[in-house]
């Protein structure tokens, strides 16, 4: 798809991604009748990487590297919007009140800075460390590491932010840092429709190694019956997300999302998930006149910007956090806001518990932070 975006744009991109991903949910039966075959032998050819990959991680050809502080990663299995960011930023929250100096390390998707560094949440541009980096260094006031080798960029964050824990970002696939606990996040509700591997379905890996987690998330529904015979006896937890506030990007004012109640708008974002941002804007009572998908971790240009302030019938635009931080500076309406989101995690209490004892399982050597007494009287209890 990079390849076809090169040369026709993103609307080329978009094209064919949609029509990829109806293939995945059996909506498009012509679309699958042309791209079967093709998609077919990319998703064996990738399936026969994935098995060489483990087989020389199994054998010891690959390195797995170690760190000394505690290793939590956040994953998924499939690609697309599964919410993980969110339930990154609220973690990082839990653990920084439970005693710990939590670093979250990330690679920092489509950063075009080189090399292992810590995200200045002040001077930083989402274009030079990565959108989700950069808007998790604001929200979450914790260091945020970015860098491809995610032991080195551990090591980074202890050295220069005295972090105590690491929180991976998008960790699941992660196999060359020693995890001492692994979070996956799957997607509820309707079914994808197949558990194929990429790029003939969704899956990233196998779907089958969703039994290695340690706990499973779970957003928008329920599992589905296939899902849920996988994860069987692996402690599962229900993720909501819900709207926090509307942020007045121009004009740096906060205000409540009831603002948008029967107000006629233009909806737009870059997410894994397009989708499920728009329909929550629906359920906020806003009336979307126009709503514009762009990809996933889409780069946006003040030609962008000035396409969409020029819809007629409409001087309110809204898009996510993760959108705006990629439009600061330029020159926007008035009428663009974002919409800040929050996610709670049904028995919060129980997972961080659940952290806790798996990290004591570890033996990992817990980090001296004072004297240690709030981390002790946790595991403790």
């Amino acid at each position: 798809m990079l390849i076809f975006s090169h040369f026709f744009g993103i609307n080329m991109q978009t094209a064919m991604r949609n029509a990829i991903v109806k293939v995945w949910k059996g909506e498009a039966k012509y679309a699958r009748w042309f791209l079967y075959p093709s998609l077919y032998c990319l998703s064996r050819l990738y399936g026969l990487g994935l098995r060489i990959r483990e087989h020389l991680f199994r054998k010891g050809v690959v390195k797995i590297d170690e760190v000394s502080i505690p290793v939590v990663s956040v994953g998924n299995i499939t690609v697309g919007g599964t919410g993980k960011t969110p339930i990154v930023e609220r973690l990082a929250r839990a653990l920084k009140d439970m005693g710990f100096n939590p670093g979250i390390v990330t690679r920092g998707y489509k950063r075009t800075r080189k090399g292992t560094f810590c995200v200045d949440r002040d001077r930083d541009r989402a274009e030079d460390v990565g959108d989700e980096a950069l808007m998790l260094a604001k929200r979450t006031k914790t260091p945020v590491i970015v860098g491809t080798r995610r032991a080195q960029a551990i090591v980074e964050g202890m050295r220069k932010c005295d972090i105590d824990l690491a929180l991976l970002d998008d960790g699941f696939q992660i196999k060359n840092t020693k995890k001492d606990v692994d979070i996956v996040v799957v997607n509820g509700g309707e079914r994808a429709g197949t558990y194929n591997l990429l790029p003939l379905g969704p899956c990233r890996e196998p779907v089958a190694r969703v039994k290695e987690a340690d706990a499973i998330l779970v957003n928008k529904g329920d599992l589905d019956p296939g899902m849920a015979r996988l994860v069987d006896g692996i402690p599962i937890f229900k993720v909501q997300y819900k709207p926090a506030h509307l942020y007045n990007v121009k004009h740096n004012v906060m205000t409540h999302f009831n603002f948008l109640n029967n107000r006629k708008i233009l909806a737009f974002s870059g997410l894994g998930d397009n989708k499920s941002f728009f329909d929550l804007l629906r359920s906020l009572g806003a009336d979307i006149v126009r709503e514009v998908s762009f990809p996933d971790h889409h780069g946006y240009t003040p030609k962008d910007i000035e396409e969409l302030a020029s819809s007629k019938d409409v001087n309110v635009l809204v898009t996510t956090e993760k959108d705006a931080v990629k439009i600061a500076g330029m020159d926007v309406p008035d009428g663009l806001f974002y919409l800040s989101i929050e996610v709670t995690i049904e028995k919060e209490q129980e997972l961080l518990d659940l952290i806790c004892r798996k990290l004591e399982a570890s033996n990992v050597t817990l980090p001296c932070l004072g004297d240690g007494e709030k981390v002790r009287k946790h595991w403790a209890n």
